[in-house]
């Protein structure tokens, strides 16, 4: 507090300043607001709720957007990353012509006027709009609520255990924009549910994420670890998934390992993955179910990956200490259109080809094998008729078939990785050697295609994102990294010592 001006005054002259800052960008003020606030980061996923209130007139003529993002003078002179979503911003602003509608202050005291930028937009009847890719922790939520304010939030991280508990407003899928416009204007449509999110959030902050109450959660875990003689076990995201700026992901049989060909190069990859950068994250993308992907993990004394992708795309799971994850909003994705019974139930009259084990299935795939090596297309169409449009069929090494939802494979699934964790596609790099990897080589990105490759991948056309490597298995992932610079030129030689 300044000296010689008390509390009140103080918080009247903030309130001013706040409003100068919002205000001169709206034409009509009045209207309830809602609000982002956080850093210009590609993973808090601005970009999305311009669009959602961009494309829906209903939303814009029911509330003002607000958008603090930052403190910027001179956005040319802002570091690379901070200036793209700025110019993002701004380039979205004048595509849905949303002059007079959104607010873009170019700065607030972040030490003072923060509670106050909160307090101003819950006395508008407004929403808190938090739509991060993933959010760790999610500080703002409870920031947020404190103030009165109801949320909108992503449903990935820790939003999801903060938001049932203060019961202050919406989970919702952070890529899924019918869904948060719907949730936005559900809340700010109804007087009575605003106020109960309102005042559960002022009256739940104290309950649960006070510091009395940490303290006295945290002695409970003290004494109950002294009792028992075990620490308590917290679960971290690891930091090169929240640092990584590109992601390598590989196929493991026949790309990554091959027994057949006494796994050359693979003592050089390894040794190179270990050590890689903080901000290159690295994924397994397999066949193999996540059971079997670990085993051979362990076998082959292989780097922990970030992700695994595993069962061709139909499941993806996240690295957390040593155990994994399953992505629950990918798996929730998938379930759109797909009618597991119903498809295996049509493909029981086909005869040339064979379920198989247990192991290879699971909730969102269907796989058997080819006998005699036989795929015979216009049976399996046929069969499958107007089914057909929802499904995703995957041949591979002429002796697999894969039946999958049509928004599940490799590929689509670290396309939506790359989108969840905001790495931009053309840092994605990809190797592989068989049919089920199609999809991820020849997306968006840089692939790899090893040199002992399937045959369906022989008529693939290359490209200067697509490197035909002459190595077979690791030896020829290595070629490509070094190809696409990843690995500097004449440092193989130094990794394998």
């Amino acid at each position: 507090m300044q000296p010689g001006v008390d509390q009140k005054t103080e918080e009247m002259q903030r309130r001013y300043w706040v409003s100068e800052y919002i205000e001169k960008f709206l034409s009509s003020p009045n209207k309830p607001c809602i609000l982002a606030l956080s850093r210009p980061d590609l993973r808090k996923n601005l970009h999305t709720l311009i669009d959602v209130y961009g494309q829906d007139k209903e939303l814009q003529s029911m509330a003002n957007l607000v958008i603090f993002a930052g403190i910027r003078k001179d956005i040319e002179k802002m570091p690379e990353s901070e200036r793209e979503v700025l110019v993002q911003i701004l380039l979205l602003m004048d595509k849905y012509d949303l002059y007079g509608k959104l607010a873009i202050p170019k700065k607030h005291d972040v030490e003072n006027e923060v509670a106050t930028i909160y307090r101003y937009c819950a006395e508008k009847r407004g929403v808190f709009a938090s739509l991060a890719l993933h959010e760790t922790f999610g500080l703002t939520i409870i920031e947020a609520a404190s103030s009165g304010l109801p949320v909108v939030s992503t449903n990935n991280g820790g939003p999801a255990e903060i938001i049932p508990q203060c019961e202050n407003g919406l989970l919702v899928d952070p890529l899924n924009p019918v869904e948060i416009a719907s949730a936005i204007k559900k809340i700010i449509a109804d007087d009575q549910l605003w106020r109960s999110y309102s005042n559960a959030g002022v009256l739940n902050t104290q309950k649960y994420f006070s510091w009395q109450h940490h303290i006295e959660q945290y002695m409970q875990w003290v004494e109950k670890s002294i009792e028992t003689g075990k620490t308590p076990r917290v679960e971290v995201v690891p930091d090169r998934m929240k640092l990584a700026e590109y992601l390598f992901a590989t196929d493991i049989d026949g790309t990554l390992i091959s027994e057949e060909h006494k796994h050359p190069g693979l003592e050089s990859l390894v040794a190179f993955l270990n050590h890689r950068p903080d901000n290159l994250a690295l994924a397994y993308a397999s066949g193999r179910s996540v059971r079997l992907v670990r085993n051979v993990i362990k076998e082959m004394s292989l780097p922990e990956p970030e992700f695994l992708v595993c069962s061709v795309g139909s499941q993806i799971f996240y690295r957390q200490g040593m155990d994994y994850v399953l992505d629950k909003g990918w798996r929730a994705y998938l379930d759109k259109n797909w009618n597991r019974d119903e498809v295996s139930k049509r493909l029981e009259s086909l005869d040339w080809m064979e379920l198989q084990e247990a192991e290879g299935q699971n909730p969102h795939k269907i796989s058997y094998y080819l006998k005699d090596k036989q795929f015979k297309k216009d049976q399996l169409e046929a069969v499958l008729g107007k089914l057909l449009p929802q499904l995703s069929i995957i041949v591979s090494h002429d002796l697999y078939l894969d039946i999958l939802p049509k928004q599940a494979s490799k590929g689509k699934a670290l396309r939506y990785l790359c989108k969840k964790w905001s790495i931009p596609y053309s840092h994605l790099i990809t190797a592989g050697d068989s049919g089920n990897d199609l999809d991820m080589l020849i997306g968006s990105g840089k692939g790899i295609i090893v040199g002992n490759h399937a045959s369906e991948l022989t008529t693939i056309k290359g490209s200067k994102n697509l490197y035909r490597a002459a190595g077979y298995a690791a030896e020829g992932i290595l070629e490509g990294l070094e190809h696409y610079g990843v690995i500097p030129e004449d440092a193989l030689a130094e990794i394998a010592h």
